[in-house]
């Protein structure tokens, strides 16, 4: 009984949800996958961003697709974006599109 309590107790006891720790990874991954085209709150308003016509992730635009097509532009790329199959796995592309969807909620 006391391997029990001590097993579901562990996650309280660390402080971090698996969310709070998935959430995490992904603002890692676009801080250094993404941001220097996107820009940290994703408006695209970087040097970079701009020369290369970066999207606005948080535009109605990108916010009306899928998660699916978000997934695959991601994976495969699309336009002056680079694909990311070969450095991100299926979970982080997974968690970057949640954290897209994200910074369409932060700018209100």
């Amino acid at each position: 009984m006391i391997v029990l309590v001590a097993v579901f107790a562990g996650p309280a006891f660390a402080g971090t949800s698996p969310t709070a720790s998935a959430n995490a990874a992904a603002r890692s991954t676009f801080k250094l996958q993404c941001s220097s085209c996107h820009g940290q709150d994703g408006a695209g308003d970087t040097s970079v961003g701009k020369s290369l016509h970066a999207a606005d992730l948080r535009s109605p635009e990108v916010q009306k697709q899928s998660d699916a097509q978000l997934a695959q532009i991601i994976s495969e790329g699309r336009g002056n974006m680079p694909s990311f199959k070969d450095s991100l796995n299926e979970e982080q592309i997974r968690t970057l599109v949640a954290y897209i969807r994200k910074l369409a909620k932060n700018q209100k």
